[in-house]
């Protein structure tokens, strides 16, 4: 029977789906933030040949904030703001090329967070041990 298990063939090709991105060693931007909390929304994405030539493309990369994905997890449409070598441009923009195998998730190492979301966590200070008693 074709609904075995009691999966759906949505759901059978949804889960097929997330295997298969979790293997492909160079996901599209949908497959890349399907594995990310909340869709990847707010996290910066770039593409290879941005990483490849940092002397041509400084500081050049996409923030996900809105992202539509298609049953299979492969394809949809995305939008963002492009931030083009240290210049965030006004508005969100479609992301063309969402769909090609280029992108990487930027992890970025200056500022009060990082790209991911969340706040930069610091090392509590020291006891003395003086003013334990």
């Amino acid at each position: 029977s074709s609904s075995s298990r009691g999966m759906t063939s949505a759901a059978r090709e949804a889960a097929k789906a997330a295997i298969t991105h979790l293997t492909r060693a160079r996901p599209n931007l949908y497959e890349l933030s399907s594995a990310l909390g909340d869709r990847g929304i707010g996290r910066a994405f770039t593409k290879h040949s941005w990483r490849a030539r940092p002397d041509w493309y400084p500081d050049t990369y996409w923030t996900l904030t809105k992202i539509k994905t298609r049953p299979s997890g492969r394809s949809g449409e995305a939008w963002g703001r492009l931030t083009w070598k240290g210049r965030t441009r006004e508005g969100e923009e479609r992301i063309n090329g969402s769909m090609k195998p280029i992108w990487r998730e930027l992890r970025r190492e200056d500022g009060d967070g990082d790209a991911r979301g969340g706040p930069r966590l610091s090392k509590p200070a020291a006891i003395d041990d003086e003013s334990v008693g």
